[in-house]
């Protein structure tokens, strides 16, 4: 079965992975890991990586907005 996404649920999906990237980013910063920035944005970016691997497999599962299209 093939699916397509509405744009409701591709505008909804993009918000809120936005407010999650926010929240990834805002506990890196606060933390401040190491004194490095360097360090710190390549640990942003690799937390942001994982994050957002989890959140596709979770999204994938929700049929909110999904439309069946035939082949």
């Amino acid at each position: 079965m093939e699916f397509r996404e509405t744009r409701r649920r591709s505008i909804l999906k993009t918000i809120i992975w936005r407010m999650i990237a926010i929240l990834n980013s805002y506990v890196i910063l606060v933390s401040a890991t190491t004194d490095d920035a360097l360090l710190n944005a390549l640990f942003m970016n690799l937390t942001g990586f994982i994050i957002y691997y989890l959140y596709e497999r979770v999204s994938n599962q929700i049929s909110y907005g999904k439309i069946e299209v035939e082949e």
